[in-house]
């Protein structure tokens, strides 16, 4: 069992079918203070949801948000799923054509998402206007 507020292994995550699961589900995951996840039947195949309001930290900042974009469209592209909505403070895809593949690809994004938010929470990115240090113009040495 992850402990709360930990990205979950595909076998955990909670299959929201039902909109009473639904409903539990996200309870659980705000009680939590977690990112929501879960796999929903849609139709014959498979729905992976994942909803950042449900916990109370930042939100997962837009440079992030643009990685798993392109990562749901490569999902796209090789015809994993057909459709893929990414917004500011959610994932959805489907159709998805097992449950297995649902829950490896909810697990994957869910940790993505929670790697990419304690990234920004450790180092916030610079607002745009904020200009370079003198001697820093477009400098980053890692290695000092």
């Amino acid at each position: 069992m992850s402990k709360p507020g930990t990205p979950l292994q595909a076998a955990l995550i909670p299959d929201c079918t039902e909109p009473e699961a639904h409903r539990a589900a996200y309870k659980t995951a705000k009680a939590n203070d977690a990112i929501f996840v879960c796999i929903a039947r849609h139709g014959q195949r498979w729905k992976v949801q994942l909803d950042v309001m449900a916990n109370r930290k930042p939100y997962v900042s837009d440079q992030a948000m643009a990685v798993l974009q392109s990562a749901a469209e490569a999902l796209v592209l090789d015809g994993t799923v057909e459709q893929a909505n990414i917004g500011a403070d959610y994932i959805s895809m489907w159709p998805i054509e097992t449950e297995e593949r649902a829950r490896e690809i909810g697990a994957a994004f869910h940790a993505a998402m929670y790697g990419l938010q304690l990234l920004h929470i450790a180092a916030p990115s610079q607002p745009e206007s904020s200009p370079p240090r003198p001697g820093q113009e477009g400098a980053v040495d890692i290695n000092s």
